[in-house]
């Protein structure tokens, strides 16, 4: 879903030539609830509008949420924008996202708690752990559970854990087999009934699934 917000200022009176906003005239509407911290947008969207970011324009679609500004004229000399939020599927590390473009942007400001999954490792792994991520949540979804946070913890060893704390643990190269492994588990126990409160899922073997919960480990 996209959050809008509307902008509405006048021109600074007795200036018509005044290219550059008042902050202090600027008036904000918010149709719905937003990402963004409402009163630091207005500034960093006034101070892009009078471009005191001349030497990096695009900062302010990198550095806050604002993902698009659109600004048309009225017939008073008002000017209206409208302003699209990014739209985060993931958060990184130092405060980071993965948008829905699959940007990495870094905004300042943002009240709201997201509840995203957390995707940890180095940079040049962000797409490789997202595409996992969607593949990991595909099989998770056969028995209801989100999973929260998945992990390159290097020599290939992924771990990822979901809103059950269960962890499960995979190899990057075999990690679609094991997937195939862990949904023929899952629909195991879902088939036959049994839950044994299991914490955690070891796919890496390849000849057997390591399973552990509170009590004891067992292999099958």
């Amino acid at each position: 879903m996209r959050y809008l917000i509307i902008i509405i200022f006048a021109l600074l009176a007795g200036c018509s030539s005044q290219k550059e906003a008042n902050i202090d005239s600027i008036n904000i509407k918010v149709s719905k609830e937003i990402i963004s911290n409402f009163d630091q947008v207005k500034h960093q969207i006034t101070n892009h509008l009078q471009n005191k970011n001349k030497y990096n324009k695009s900062e302010i679609f990198s550095n806050s949420w604002v993902s698009v500004i659109k600004a048309t004229n009225t017939f008073d000399e008002e000017i209206h924008i409208e302003v699209k939020e990014h739209q985060p599927i993931a958060s990184l590390d130092r405060g980071r996202f993965i948008t829905q473009e699959g940007k990495i942007i870094t905004p300042s400001g943002g009240d709201k708690s997201l509840k995203l999954v957390s995707i940890i490792g180095r940079d040049n792994e962000y797409l490789t752990l997202l595409d996992s991520t969607f593949l990991l949540q595909d099989i998770l979804n056969l028995k209801g559970n989100s999973l929260i946070s998945i992990e390159h913890r290097g020599s290939g060893f992924i771990e990822a854990v979901d809103n059950e704390s269960v962890t499960y643990r995979f190899n990057e190269e075999d990690f679609r087999v094991q997937l195939e492994r862990l949904e023929e588990l899952i629909l195991f126990e879902l088939n036959s009934g049994i839950n044994d409160d299991i914490r955690y899922i070891d796919l890496r073997y390849k000849n057997a699934i390591a399973l552990g919960n509170k009590n004891m480990e067992k292999s099958i």
